[in-house]
């Protein structure tokens, strides 16, 4: 092995899958899921910035502010090199890129079929050696803006935002993660760098890949890269976020052909680390799909009463720096919804769930858990992220079929039971 002798292997003989670590010397942590005979590859590249990081403290004990889309921004600005849009030669290659910024993270990736190695070698250029003059920063600005724009004319994102305005009162995920005119103009190519400096320091990131390659590959494509050296880790600034929900509700008029809602219920993440993590989040997922999924009795009801149609969704998140539960969908009888939906809850509350439809529902959602060892990118994105939040992603994808019916009930009783966020 070149350049690293701390190389971890761990093995999952039940799954006959395996997963090479190690940290790089610059700090990067390096994630190698072997596909023997699998043509497609894939890389993915993530860092623990994004837009809920407004605040931070450097090496010299000085809070620095940062604009609120900076790492949006950040992102959009990577893809420009003095010789000339990455997105073109990644094409040259072969290989389809893309990246996207998050609350809680950024993250770079490519597939392709060939010329892995010189993709990878594009990838770690892009990212870690940022380009930025005043010209390009104040081109990107109205692109931005454009886009933010663009955003703010669609009523289901403007129910969806002001539903996360609703639940948070500091927490900066109550912002558009491409930020506001405002801020997106008062971003400088100083700024950049300096938040490039930051948060893109290899042991603030993650590259993980996954086909059929060698970790020899992967060390000397970052033997060539020539990473930033090691440096210490800046301290991340978060307001003290109350655990009760901000506001109750909020109306924005629009031109839509049905009234949208959002409904949402705020959890507590920091009751959570690593395998509870885990847990939590799985149990949320089978919560959604055993009280609000498409064959669920509430659904059945509402659909056939004529209240919802089939945009009605569930969805539940939890990460270190926030969690919700959340129902959205489109009807002229919001109000009904609503109370059909506190009377369901209540009853189930009661009784807890009905253990045929949680076990049918588990085990459906475990198999495709195990499934997902085959989707090279699922695994890619799954294993870089929760990475950077604390948890392993094999812990995620082989734990699902142990989660039990208390932990569901647990979520319907001490958070669906808990105040209600409604946007309208």
């Amino acid at each position: 092995m070149m350049g690293n002798s701390n190389i971890k292997e761990r093995v999952f003989a039940s799954l006959n899958e395996r997963i090479y670590e190690f940290d790089h010397d610059s700090g990067l942590h390096v994630q190698i899921i072997p596909k023997k005979g699998f043509k497609k590859k894939f890389a993915f590249l993530a860092t623990d910035f994004g837009s809920v990081n407004t605040e931070y403290i450097d090496e010299n004990g000085k809070k620095i502010a940062v604009p609120c889309g900076t790492a949006h921004f950040l992102e959009h600005k990577l893809y420009e090199q003095p010789d000339g849009d990455v997105m073109n030669q990644f094409a040259a290659l072969g290989a389809d890129c893309n990246a996207a910024t998050g609350f809680s993270k950024t993250f770079y990736y490519f597939e392709c079929t060939q010329n892995f190695e010189a993709s990878l070698d594009i990838l770690l250029r892009h990212v870690f050696h940022p380009y930025f003059t005043k010209e390009n920063v104040e081109k990107e600005k109205g692109i931005i803006v454009q886009e933010i724009n663009m955003y703010l004319d669609d009523a289901y994102y403007v129910g969806s935002a002001e539903l996360l305005k609703l639940l948070y009162k500091v927490n900066p995920v109550r912002n558009d993660i491409a930020g506001t005119e405002e801020s997106v103009m008062s971003i400088t190519p100083e700024m950049l760098y300096a938040c490039h400096d930051a948060f893109y320091r290899p042991n603030n990131m993650c590259l993980t890949v996954v086909g059929d390659v060698t970790t020899e590959s992967v060390q000397e494509a970052l033997q060539r890269a020539k990473l930033p050296t090691q440096k210490g880790k800046i301290i991340k600034v978060y307001p003290d976020e109350p655990t009760e929900i901000f506001g109750k509700s909020s109306k924005c008029i629009m031109e839509t052909s049905q009234t949208l809602f959002n409904f949402g219920f705020k959890d507590n993440p920091a009751k959570y680390k690593g395998i509870e993590m885990v847990r939590r989040k799985l149990a949320g997922r089978i919560a959604k799909e055993v009280l609000f999924g498409s064959s669920s009795d509430l659904y059945e009801k509402l659909y056939n009463s004529g209240y919802i149609n089939y945009d009605f969704y569930a969805s539940y998140e939890i990460e270190r720096e926030y969690g919700m539960f959340t129902l959205s969908g489109a009807s002229e009888k919001v109000d009904i919804i609503q109370e059909e939906i506190k009377k369901y809850i209540e009853n189930i509350s009661k009784n807890g769930v009905n253990t045929k439809e949680f076990t049918a529902v588990r085990n459906a959602l475990h198999g495709s858990s195990i499934r997902a060892f085959d989707a090279l990118s699922y695994l890619g994105r799954a294993f870089g992220q929760f990475y950077l939040q604390g948890m392993d992603a094999f812990d995620y994808l082989t734990t699902c079929g142990k989660i039990t019916e208390e932990e569901v009930n647990d979520i319907i009783k001490n958070l669906l039971r808990g105040e209600m966020a409604i946007s309208v």
